[in-house]
């Protein structure tokens, strides 16, 4: 799951569109919704139109689980696109539903219960909007399964066209995919190892925050080798750039900016000379993860 937290008409649907085209050649596999009944605002029957549209969007996205999880559509790609959520959307598409899907199976689903758990198809993303230039919702439920993005400013995605983007890949892409943690290890030892100690700078980030009695960071450590798995195919090709060295400096920029830091970053918040340390490790080569903590510097 993914959340775009920017200001409104950043490109935060666009560059959906975008995925959705690069992964699967159009967008008949993308489904957009709109995430939050904004347009009744000022309406007397505010809660019936709300729990009328949390009904909706619930009943549209399981009929999406039941599409996916259909034998001829396993290796399909399907992106549910929640667009402009409020935090209530939030808890109970995305907080609710990784809480879930730490144990691998759903109980509930936005309004809906289940008698019998049933599990979330791996060929099924979902993806939130939200119009905010400060994301505020650091839950450790949301972040042990959501990876949240802040998108700064305006992208010219809505132009690209059909011509623009390669071939459909949504096959290689799925089996690709890495979901287990000694697959993962696995994953990044075979591409890396050409690399002398190619995961120091998130291990010595580990160690900084241990200095600052920051305990129990190795499930953290963890899910963010399981990210940097999943930024090489199966064949070695990197997510974000074509060269090796370049492509894990990325990706251990967005590692560390939108899984490792997260998770403290309320003891970030609250010290002054972790935050002035971190700043000085990141800044030269982890732009997004130095710009994390520079946000939370501002907030302080």
């Amino acid at each position: 799951m993914v959340i775009l937290s920017g200001p409104q008409g950043s490109g935060k649907i666009a560059a959906v569109q975008c995925l959705s085209r690069i992964l699967m050649g159009n967008c008949a596999q993308c489904h957009l919704m709109v995430g939050h009944p904004w347009g009744f605002g000022r309406s007397e029957n505010l809660a019936m139109f709300t729990e009328v549209h949390t009904r909706f969007t619930t009943e549209k996205l399981l009929c999406l689980i039941e599409e996916a999880w259909l034998p001829e559509n396993t290796q399909c790609v399907f992106i549910a696109c929640l667009a402009r959520i409020s935090p209530a959307e939030l808890l109970s598409f995305f907080t609710e539903v990784a809480a879930q899907l730490r144990h691998g199976q759903l109980m509930g689903f936005g309004d809906a219960r289940f008698s019998e758990p049933i599990p979330f198809p791996p060929n099924l993303f979902l993806i939130g909007t939200m119009d905010t230039s400060n994301f505020n919702w650091w839950d450790h439920n949301l972040l042990s399964k959501t990876t949240v993005v802040q998108w700064p400013m305006a992208r010219s995605l809505a132009s690209v066209s059909h011509n623009e983007i390669a071939p459909p890949w949504e096959s290689e892409f799925l089996r690709s995919c890495v979901r287990h943690k000694q697959v993962a290890y696995h994953k990044v030892y075979s591409v890396l190892r050409q690399l002398k100690q190619p995961l120091m700078p998130l291990f010595q980030i580990e160690a900084l925050l241990r200095e600052h009695a920051i305990p129990d960071l190795h499930e953290v450590i963890d899910e963010a080798v399981l990210y940097l798995a999943n930024c090489w195919s199966r064949l070695g090709n990197g997510l974000f750039d074509p060269s090796l060295k370049d492509n894990l400096m990325i990706a251990l920029d967005l590692a560390i900016a939108q899984i490792l830091l997260p998770r403290v970053g309320d003891r970030i918040r609250e010290d002054a000379t972790l935050r002035k340390q971190l700043l000085t490790a990141l800044t030269v080569e982890y732009p997004r993860s130095a710009a994390f903590v520079s946000t939370l510097t501002y907030l302080t």
